[in-house]
């Protein structure tokens, strides 16, 4: 099999879109594939589909490879929209806005891109809401850890320090197994050190049975500024550094709660072909 595909650079967390119509039944296989070394080589992987509707107001639709939700990969997709220059998208000022379709939620996502250097933008994705923020308890080696549960549509993110954690991997197998019974496509596990403002971000999908420290990580970063805004009761803008560089993550705090949250960093396209299946 040929299929189409861009491979692209939202904050090192490399991510194929695959461009031909093929079967969902198909994602897995395919994502799992592309994605190994011997192949076009990702963190992850997302098929471009029709819209929902013709009254759909989005360009597209991207359909993450386990169901999920990904920031990244919204800003990504934004970014190639605007090089393709998709009749869609609307410009004011110096910015172009895009609004997709994206797994994991029925929202549209709304995307803010400027032209950064050839084949290089700035993105920012409207990220949607949390569905629920909760504190949990975990028991490693004898030591009880503090964490915070962020759900959003589609993927769960575990905001821990990442002091006293030496062996991360076995980490995320007892919180796999103490978050057994809960729903979602994705689950993340954001490894915080808030002396540096550095996130390890490992995330696992379902669907494709994938566990990757992932270079950079959108919506684990959102899930960090929900945590914070809760905490500190306002509205923030922070910059998470990464292992592929940084995103910045802004909230807007009223009433008691978050009203918006905008994730926002660099992006690169790199590459375009075709992947022999």
């Amino acid at each position: 099999m040929k299929l189409n595909f861009i491979k692209v650079n939202p904050t090192e967390n490399m991510t194929v879109f695959v461009l031909d119509q093929i079967p969902r039944s198909m994602y897995m296989d395919i994502a799992t594939k592309i994605m190994d070394y011997s192949n076009v080589y990702a963190e992850q992987v997302g098929f471009l589909e029709n819209i929902s509707s013709e009254d759909s107001e989005a360009c597209v639709r991207v359909h993450m490879m386990g169901g999920e939700f990904c920031g990244n990969a919204a800003r990504a997709l934004a970014a190639i929209l605007v090089q393709r220059k998709h009749c869609k998208i609307q410009r004011e000022e110096s910015k172009f806005i895009v609004p997709l379709e994206v797994s994991g939620t029925n929202e549209i996502i709304n995307c803010e891109v400027e032209h950064n250097d050839i084949n290089s933008f700035i993105s920012t994705a409207k990220m949607p809401l949390h569905k629920s923020i909760k504190d949990i308890s975990i028991e490693y080696k004898d030591t009880v850890h503090k964490g915070t549960l962020v759900e959003f549509p589609g993927i769960v993110h575990l905001i821990v320090n990442s002091q006293g954690i030496d062996e991360k991997e076995d980490f995320f197998e007892i919180i796999k197994e103490k978050f057994n019974d809960l729903n979602y496509d994705a689950l993340g596990i954001m490894f915080f050190n808030e002396e540096n403002s550095y996130m390890e971000p490992l995330v696992y999908v379902k669907l494709t049975e994938s566990l990757i420290w992932e270079r950079g990580c959108g919506s684990g970063t959102a899930a960090l500024g929900i945590v914070f805004s809760h905490r500190l009761k306002k509205s923030i803008d922070m910059v998470v550094k990464q292992p592929g560089g940084q995103l910045e993550i802004f909230t807007d705090w009223n009433e008691n709660k978050i009203n918006s949250i905008y994730l926002k960093g660099v992006v690169n396209i790199v590459a375009e072909g075709i992947a022999y299946i």
